[in-house]
């Protein structure tokens, strides 16, 4: 059974709880319910089916001097019973109500799944540079100047794009860019973020917003 298979029982099993424990855990799926979806409703319905419970409880059972012993059935209240039966199959009916709610996830916007997959891809591009430079040239990771295709999630690569890339794709006006170039031109490479803000008069915090979308290829060894 797949793991979406066995999530799926085990709701069943969650919402039946009342009607399986004859009443006796009719609040405890409500209870979660409202934990979980934090509604007014069903907290107040968890504490309703809480207080049935406990007067179930009370009613059946006969407190002496010794344990707690089960009354006889001729010795409870007769609306017991159809207490009983409500608990059983109310708080069971109002599980399977809110058991998709509860147990499948909120489908995600497109734009979050999208952000969160070209993140993913960032950072699997940033670990081919770091262990195959050849390879991270060869797939012209953080060149969106050139054509490729190996989707890097939109990396920029200050070691070599050109000033328009980072432009267009890091949001850089042109003097930024056109420090940028200058600074790497005179040191050679650029091996981090850090060395970015101390080699160009651009703030950290300009480079802090950008520094995801950044990459630093090394060149190729002659």
């Amino acid at each position: 059974m797949t793991s979406e298979g066995l999530r799926r029982g085990l709701s069943f099993v969650w919402a039946s709880l009342p009607a399986l424990t004859f009443g006796q855990l009719a609040p405890v799926p409500i209870i979660h319910a409202a934990v979980k979806l934090r509604t007014w409703t069903l907290w107040a319905a968890s504490a309703l089916y809480s207080a049935a419970t406990v007067l179930l409880w009370s009613a059946t059972t006969t407190v002496t001097s010794g344990p707690v012993e089960t009354a006889e059935p001729s010795d409870s209240p007769g609306w017991t019973f159809p207490l009983l039966l409500g608990l059983m199959v109310v708080p069971t009916a109002h599980a399977f109500l809110v058991r998709r709610r509860v147990f499948e996830p909120k489908p995600q916007q497109p734009a979050l799944v999208a952000a969160l997959q070209a993140r993913q891809r960032r950072e699997e591009a940033k670990a081919i540079v770091a262990r195959d430079a050849d390879l991270a040239r060869e797939l012209r990771i953080g060149r969106p100047d050139l054509p490729r295709q190996f989707d890097d999630g939109g990396l920029v690569d200050l070691n070599h794009a050109p000033a328009p890339a980072m432009v267009q794709f890091l949001g850089l006006s042109e003097a930024e860019a056109a420090q940028v170039i200058e600074a790497r031109e005179r040191i050679g490479a650029f091996i981090s973020a850090e060395e970015v803000i101390a080699h160009t008069d651009l703030p950290p915090t300009r480079i802090d917003g950008i520094r995801e979308r950044l990459v630093f290829v090394p060149d190729a060894v002659a």
